[in-house]
């Protein structure tokens, strides 16, 4: 019989993260509705899986999401007025004071562009945009294609399509899977872990785990509707291909009649009447919109594009006097040949999380563990965030001889972590989705001048930008945590550009996770005798006394943080300012600092112990201290 030590239904963005062998049973990647947003650290962790750099060309854009969350929009990019027309309400933040706001149509178009300055005020955990609409629409852009095809030019992962999974059977050290392969042939496997990552309806949790008693239950945010979920492909009107249209007039170009129908950015709408969630997505020349709206108990769903057409039109139809006073007593309407509906279908969602994330050797991660609704972007993120954190965890297991319990104890570790994780982001998700489902007009007004009054006063954006980018967030401590909550671990490492003498910037996850299934050991230098050669780091390390082969040299990196520079000393990394890195021809992100990782593990700290998913394990002052902190790992798995 064929043995492998992971085995993986579904090949989602969740099963590929965690990607060995993969049983997938569609052929082509599903033309479901599919998320079109990834937020948060899943973009650092998209980096660290290869596919960073595709996340803002070949998948998707970061622009329209950046200039509004790091210019310091609250969880809201920007909301609308309850209208039938296209009123946009913007802020635009600097130093926590209004610089710009809008309704009008040509002032949201001058609103977009000066949102593009450059602020400094944000403490940033990751060099990268927390926010990436990407297309899920067009096949060659697929976020799971460009994974699918990362994961087909590794050797020592095995993606097989056409794999339909029939049965599982328990052993005492690992689970028999039985599956119908592309040819139609039975298969047998045994692995020494199944790892359900096939979606809220897959075969894993309904038909193995559900009778065992894991289920999904409703979350914090208990919130259930049905919704349209619309996409469309839009093409720019011209001159020559519309010549009566009204704008040409008053000098409007292709691109900013198409900026002022459908403006950048997402946008919650608390209509009233009837939420609506819309905005752009996919890569940067793009034209791709998502509309969703709410299903009310009067409507007939028989045709879905009618239904659609009927809900969108008034929202292309802009009074002229928005444009100019010379259109007053008209209408501009977008031409409706220039929007091609791709897909438009109902969907029902919720917020629900698992009761229990495992079950002996059988795990469940993403959908199949928890769902949310599209107010927070957090589908995609969540199951890339059990992938990561999963996936280290059994990578130490499988190099360790630990007992049942010990075995247990970290896997429902893991399960409590991920469960705060999600009840972190569900708490956004919560706020956006109670601001635009508002159904009172009273409450809205006194929220949008409360809002108003809120963001005028210094240092709002820049407290609230903290906690919309989750450098708030630290695991509360529990039985089981795999962090010492008193050594300062549970928290998130910064990640900054260092460099070592004169090569090339690099990233610090880079660096510091060389072997991304161990554990980083992060030496701060803060004066020149400071630094630890490998041969006394590796009696160090000897003496920790770790189970597993937990940390080894290669995962230490000594890092300067003192005064002055460090380019003499080759072998010692230090963080890189923002002129080094434009000297370098990389343009960092707004609110880069180099030293947002000083700050965060503070001026005694000597030592880092780092997760692979980049949670701090513990702090440490001295060598004795760091001592200690490699008992504590030893006794967790002591049982």
């Amino acid at each position: 019989m064929e043995e492998c030590t992971v085995l993986i239904v579904g090949a989602g963005p969740s099963g590929l993260a965690l990607a060995t062998v993969v049983l997938e049973m569609q052929v082509e990647v599903a033309e479901d509705p599919r998320g079109i947003a990834i937020t948060g650290d899943a973009v650092r962790i998209s980096y660290a899986l290869g596919i960073g750099n595709e996340l803002t060309t070949k998948i998707g854009q970061s622009e329209n999401l950046s200039s509004y969350a790091l210019a310091g929009s609250i969880i809201l990019i920007c909301y609308c007025e309850p209208s039938q027309t296209l009123e946009f309400f913007t802020f635009i933040i600097k130093h926590g004071k209004i610089l710009h706001s809008c309704v009008s149509i040509p002032d949201m178009i001058t609103c977009i562009k000066a949102s593009q300055m450059q602020s400094t005020n944000f403490n940033l955990t990751t060099v990268y945009i927390m926010h990436t609409l990407v297309e899920q629409e067009n096949a060659k852009t697929y976020l799971e294609r460009e994974l699918r095809k990362r994961v087909a030019a590794l050797p020592s992962i095995d993606l097989r399509v056409g794999c339909e999974v029939l049965s599982r059977t328990e052993e005492e050290a690992g689970v028999v899977v039985k599956y119908k392969d592309a040819k139609g042939e039975i298969q047998s496997i045994r692995t020494s872990y199944l790892i359900g990552a096939d979606g809220k309806r897959g075969i894993v949790r309904k038909k193995f785990l559900e009778p065992e008693g894991i289920k999904q239950e409703v979350g914090l945010y208990n919130h259930v509707s049905t919704w349209i979920a619309a996409n469309f492909d839009i093409t720019l009107p011209t001159p020559t291909t519309h010549p009566d249209f009204p704008l040409w007039k008053l000098g409007y170009s292709p691109q900013q009649v198409y900026d002022a129908f459908w403006p950048s950015g997402f946008h919650f709408v608390n209509d009233t009447k009837r939420p609506v969630a819309t905005g752009s997505f996919g890569p940067k020349g793009t034209h791709l919109w998502r509309y969703e709206y709410s299903i009310e108990d009067e409507d007939s769903l028989d045709d879905p594009i009618a239904h659609l057409w009927s809900q969108i039109g008034s929202w292309l139809e802009i009074p002229g006097y928005k444009f100019s006073s010379k259109l007053k007593g008209t209408v501009v309407a977008y031409p409706r040949d220039c929007v091609d509906v791709t897909r438009c279908r109902p969907f029902t969602f919720a917020t629900k999380v698992v009761n229990r994330w495992h079950c002996r050797r059988t795990i469940l991660i993403g959908d199949a563990s928890h769902v949310f609704p599209p107010f927070g972007g957090q589908g995609i993120a969540a199951g890339v965030r059990d992938a990561c954190g999963l996936s280290w965890r059994l990578a130490l297991l499988s190099r360790m001889s630990a007992s049942s319990l010990a075995h247990d104890k970290f896997l429902t570790g893991w399960g409590h972590e991920q469960r705060q994780l999600c009840d972190h982001a569900t708490k956004s998700t919560m706020v956006n989705g109670s601001i635009t489902n508002q159904r009172s007009y009273t409450i809205a007004f006194l929220f949008r001048a409360f809002m108003r009054l809120l963001w005028s006063i210094p240092g709002v954006a820049h407290f609230m930008s903290r906690y919309v980018l989750g450098n708030v967030f630290q695991y509360q401590e529990f039985d089981g945590l795999f962090a010492l909550v008193d050594k300062h671990g549970g928290h998130k490492m910064p990640q900054i550009w260092i460099r070592r003498g004169s090569e090339k910037p690099q990233l610090s996850d880079a660096i510091f996770h060389r072997d991304p299934s161990r554990l980083a050991l992060v030496n701060i230098v803060r004066h020149e005798d400071d630094s630890i050669d490998e041969i006394s780091m590796a009696k160090r390390i000897q003496k920790m006394a770790l189970p597993g082969d937990f940390l080894g040299v290669d995962n230490v990196t000594n890092l300067y943080l003192g005064s002055g520079t460090s380019e003499d000393k080759s072998q010692i990394y230090r963080p890189c300012s923002r002129q080094e890195l434009v000297a370098e021809g990389i343009e960092p992100v707004v609110g880069y600092d180099p030293d947002t990782l000083a700050k965060s593990i503070g001026s005694k700290t000597k030592y880092a112990l780092i997760r692979p998913d980049f949670f701090i394990h513990s702090l440490a002052c001295s060598e004795e201290e760091l001592l200690s902190n490699g008992k504590a790992i030893s006794d967790y798995f002591l049982l």
